[in-house]
């Protein structure tokens, strides 16, 4: 078994190391992929520095991350790995080592297509005292730190280029739950990792203080319209997951709602939601900028 590691470069900052550290081994290819329309040449000087099996590739532009991870997976078969890494640029392993472990042991599992470890805050301390393999299948789970199965990822044609960024992991997992394979989560293996930018914000109506996870209105945007592409595409052999009843509810009560009661900037999230609907309902995807 040979294994890659990817991670998406997008303005990275100097944190980006400590996070490449947590998983980089001297045995394992690190590929690089960066978005960043002007990379900065300091962290690219520093990458090549610090680790010695680097492939870095600048595309000079930010083609997304569904296009990225493509570049990076395509990249990891030329070199004849069998699994892949896949990182994101804030995310930060906390027990790569026991992951390693898991991934040796469960790698011959049959129509194994994508092992995910237990991403979150502070994740340090949810790390149990005796880590284990214990695994359960999942039907969707994010991007960040998983393995994939580069075979797999052959047959089911990799991920979607329409949805740019957002929901690009779901798409993925749809694509092996329509092969009916197999999806593993390992609880104990841990990553730390935020979902979003936490704010506290007050409620409008009663005045209480909650910490909300908010998205920019960019994010807004990519999320409705790839939510309802992932309905379009999905809700006939999916109807429980993906039904438009559902879509709409999330989307359009519920977000709407705490849009309104706690965010900022909410004429631009209702604009860019409402645009995101339009934009699904004309069949335009990739890459836009509100």
């Amino acid at each position: 078994m040979t294994v890659a590691a990817a991670i998406v470069l997008y303005h990275p900052t100097e944190e980006i190391f400590q996070n490449i550290d947590s998983f980089y081994r001297e045995d394992i290819p690190l590929i690089v992929v960066d978005n960043t329309p002007d990379p900065d040449i300091r962290i690219y000087q520093k990458l090549q520095q610090h680790y010695n099996n680097l492939i870095y590739i600048a595309n000079k532009e930010n083609i997304g991350i569904a296009t990225a991870l493509n570049i990076a997976c395509n990249k990891a078969l030329e070199l004849n790995c069998n699994w892949i890494l896949t990182m994101d640029q804030d995310s930060c392993f906390i027990n790569f080592s026991d992951y390693l472990q898991c991934l040796y042991r469960l790698q011959k599992e049959s129509e194994l297509a994508l092992i995910a470890p237990n991403t979150m805050w502070h994740a340090k301390e949810h790390l149990p005292q005796k880590v284990g393999c214990s695994a359960e299948e999942r039907f969707l789970v994010i991007t960040s730190g998983n393995f994939l199965n580069l075979q797999y990822y052959s047959e089911v044609g990799g991920f979607d280029d329409n949805l740019f960024i957002d929901m690009v992991d779901h798409a993925y997992c749809m694509k092996l739950q329509e092969r009916d394979l197999k999806i593993l989560f390992l609880k104990e293996i841990m990553v730390e990792h935020s979902l979003g930018v936490l704010h506290k914000r007050k409620n409008l109506i009663t005045g209480k203080i909650r910490n909300k996870i908010e998205h920019s209105p960019q994010r807004v945007y990519y999320i409705t319209r790839n939510s309802f592409y992932l309905y379009r595409k999905y809700a006939k052999k999916f109807p429980k997951e993906f039904n438009l009843l559902k879509t709409l509810n999330i989307m359009f009560i519920h977000e709407v709602t705490k849009i309104i009661l706690y965010e900022d900037q909410k004429a631009k999230k209702l604009y860019a939601k409402l645009l995101g609907f339009f934009h699904f309902l004309i069949g335009k995807y990739g890459k836009y900028e509100l």
